[in-house]
């Protein structure tokens, strides 16, 4: 899709198990393009964990209710519509307030939208490449403190996330502000949207002033990409080393995705 972000692959139906070569082929290029895209894949929810599954184990999901069990506790659905605004219209890295943040995130759109929702993605490797040699050393050794920040039920089914980042009692998750991607062993800014409560150790306004900078690299045309959704199209990325925003432009027409996110692992950086 662009020379930096983003392939579209034909000719594979994911409804059936996918060959050792075509595994390994999907596997190659995602790690090349960082996101892949996928037209007409009606898949089930079966179907939907059994892909994702060719990239690692497929997580229980943060968002599950209590007591979910197979498919249930692992899919999340995520509706926008006339009584549900849309949530997502910022960049961020999916469940990153987590210890351990997912590896890859797995979408197939359900209802499409008549017109707008598109999605863009953005390369984080070059998010990070963008900034001055004096700066990338500036800030390899900081952290971010993160926290819940997503309005979606927690899997309580009771409590709203105001309410959760309200409960001081919780323990944060702290992580490295710029990623060592385990496979590639590239850097990434881990730039986690809404997660993110500041950086460690420094005051409010000093954490502001930076994060503002930072995540305005995120904002070039050039390190990203932007997918028009048709209804069953299916969509894989690297949230280690990638940005996503879901675009408010369909509100308030009716979109449903369903989602799920695959593997977890530490958040590794340069001075670790």
């Amino acid at each position: 899709m662009t020379a930096r972000i983003g392939a579209v692959v034909h000719g594979v139906d994911l409804r059936a198990p996918l060959s050792d070569t075509a595994r390994s082929e999907i596997q190659a290029a995602l790690a090349r393009h960082l996101v892949l895209f996928f037209r007409d894949q009606d898949l089930s929810d079966e179907q939907h964990l059994a892909f994702a599954a060719t990239f690692g184990t497929v997580n229980h999901s943060a968002y599950a209710p209590a007591g979910a069990t197979g498919a249930a506790a692992c899919i999340e659905w995520i509706e926008d519509g006339p009584d549900s605004p849309p949530k997502a219209d910022l960049w961020h890295t999916d469940v990153a307030f987590l210890e351990q943040p997912p590896d890859y995130a797995v979408l197939n759109l359900r209802v499409s939208p008549p017109v707008g929702g598109d999605t863009l993605w953005a390369d984080l490797y070059g998010a990070y490449e963008a900034l001055s040699p004096t700066m990338q050393a500036a800030i390899e050794h900081l952290e971010l403190d993160l926290r819940p920040g997503t309005p979606v039920e927690l899997s309580s089914g009771e409590r709203r996330w105001f309410e959760y980042v309200r409960d001081r009692s919780r323990p944060q998750s702290r992580h490295p502000i710029v990623r060592v991607h385990p496979v590639t062993g590239r850097k990434a800014l881990f730039l986690a949207g809404q997660f993110i409560e500041g950086i460690t150790g420094m005051l409010p306004e000093e954490s502001d002033m930076l994060l503002k900078l930072l995540r305005a690299t995120v904002t070039d045309p050039n390190l990203q990409c932007r997918w028009h959704w048709r209804e069953h199209d299916l969509v894989i990325w690297d949230e280690r080393c990638t940005n996503h925003r879901a675009t408010s432009a369909h509100f308030p027409a009716r979109r449903v995705v369903r989602r799920c996110t695959v593997g977890a692992s530490t958040v590794v950086g340069p001075a670790t």
